[in-house]
């Protein structure tokens, strides 16, 4: 159990946890992990959107992919600085990526922080907070082997009904500008029968729509379950998990164009539990960029598989990653995406300026591209992919589609917020009763990048 705080009329309360958490969707899981552990322990959590000037415990869930990420990480150190001179007891702690990739350097940098635990050390956080707390001394764990996921029923998930579910970690690819390699290591596939259970068991608490989680999920190599005698596929993994009872919908991010293949194509089309969202970064429309890159295949060969997936599944909304001035990238490069924004008509991307990564074989290369050739590249495909945009959901107005509702509208207590099956918010009139349940819902509005619908009566 976690200590209690005295008060001054001799009361004791709980010691309260902030943790605000930086990066993908890997990293808002390992946060529902940490605050379920915590909590277990006898920590009370305080909401995300807390401002933590109440908390005993300040933890950052951190992300090294991009600079920006980083900087702000930085950042909010420094104002906490000022706060634990006021407050000695507070403990300041990071978790994730940024561990992995400048380990005890951060204790030079930042004499304020406490403690730093490993993607691979979740499990051991209460304890190492109360090392901290008892023995007042930087103290870091951040084990090199192992696998950075830890399915436990402790779990503080944000939602009911909605859950994350990592079945893999690392990558194996070698993309040059990519720091997953060092923060989470080789690509490791969890068990497909720990999967599947873990899956039912979610199913069980009343969870019912999963998202799969990977930072290259598709290339997922699971180890036999059941009957079956060899190592189990992505598109094994997708079929077996549709024939759990009580989920009706099952997504996954994120993806890489190499394992993009006509057989998970074929089982996402016959499976309508899974979302018609697919996300695959392309990076580049610009052969000699995807090269350095180390990509693994040319543009030709990305726009035929996206080419053969809309045959396949006619309903499917693809989006997509964008890097503008990669090293060594021309104006006949960056003209080139430009292009492929208007041939392949994503449905959105994430677009975002090269940032060097230290330790990636990128930063080998030379970041030629100036600071303000890459924002004005930036800008134009931003601009150029939200028309696209607009004009792609537009076009879906009047459809009738499947909508998984999330929430009560906090702006109107009649509505629901949903998602489609797509991925995309939809705002229809409802009760707090259909809450969890699948709906059918045309979609008559577009306002920015969210619809909104009338329900048709729900779905199954």
């Amino acid at each position: 159990m976690s200590e209690e705080i005295v008060i001054k009329n001799q009361e004791t309360r709980k010691l309260r946890v902030s943790i605000k958490t930086f990066g993908c969707q890997m990293n808002q899981y390992d946060t529902e992990v940490a605050s379920g552990l915590l909590q277990d322990a006898g920590y009370e959590i305080l909401p995300e959107g807390d401002s933590g000037a109440s908390a005993d415990i300040i933890l950052m869930n951190t992300c090294s992919v991009r600079e920006h990420a980083e900087d702000r990480v930085y950042s909010r150190l420094g104002i906490l600085a000022e706060t634990k001179k006021q407050n000695p007891d507070l403990v300041l702690g990071l978790l994730g990526c940024m561990v992995e990739e400048h380990r005890e350097k951060l204790f030079r940098r930042f004499p304020q922080l406490d403690l730093m635990i490993g993607t691979r050390n979740l499990v051991e956080l209460p304890a190492l907070i109360g090392r901290v707390r008892k023995e007042r001394r930087q103290i870091a764990r951040i084990k090199q082997d192992g696998i950075s996921i830890e399915y436990t029923e402790l779990i503080k998930r944000r939602t009911e009904h909605h859950a994350w579910l990592p079945i893999m970690t690392g990558c194996n690819k070698v993309c040059t500008f990519c720091i997953v390699p060092i923060t989470r290591g080789s690509e490791v596939s969890m068990p497909a029968r720990d999967v599947y259970r873990e899956a039912a068991r979610l199913a069980g608490e009343g969870v019912r729509w999963i998202t799969l989680l990977g930072q290259n999920v598709n290339s997922y190599n699971g180890a036999p379950a059941g009957e079956l005698s060899s190592n189990v596929s992505f598109p094994k993994l997708l079929d077996t998990l549709c024939e759990i009872e009580g989920l009706f919908q099952i997504s996954f991010t994120t993806s890489h164009p190499h394992d993009a293949t006509p057989k998970l194509f074929e089982v996402i089309a016959r499976n309508p539990k899974i979302s018609r969202r697919f996300h695959l970064p392309l990076q580049s429309g610009s052969d000699a960029v995807l090269k350095r890159m180390k990509r693994l295949h040319t543009y030709e060969e990305y726009a035929g598989k996206i080419e053969r997936m809309r045959g396949m599944i006619p309903d499917v909304l693809v989006t997509t990653d964008i890097i503008a001035g990669f090293s060594g990238e021309t104006e006949e490069s960056h003209r080139e995406t430009m292009k492929a924004l208007e041939d392949l008509r994503f449905d959105g991307a994430y677009i975002y300026k090269y940032s060097v990564r230290a330790g990636t074989p990128a930063a080998k290369l030379p970041d030629d591209v100036p600071l303000e050739v890459k924002e004005r590249r930036n800008q134009e495909l931003l601009e150029t992919q939200k028309r696209i945009s607009d004009e792609n959901y537009r076009a879906r107005l009047g459809r009738t589609v499947i909508v998984f509702a999330e929430s009560v509208n906090a702006r109107n207590p009649d509505e629901l917020v949903g998602r489609t099956n797509f991925d995309k918010k939809v705002i229809f009139r409802g009760s707090r009763d259909q809450i969890g349940a699948i709906h059918r819902v045309e979609l008559t509005e577009l306002i920015h990048e969210t619809f909104k619908g009338v329900a048709l009566g729900p779905s199954r």
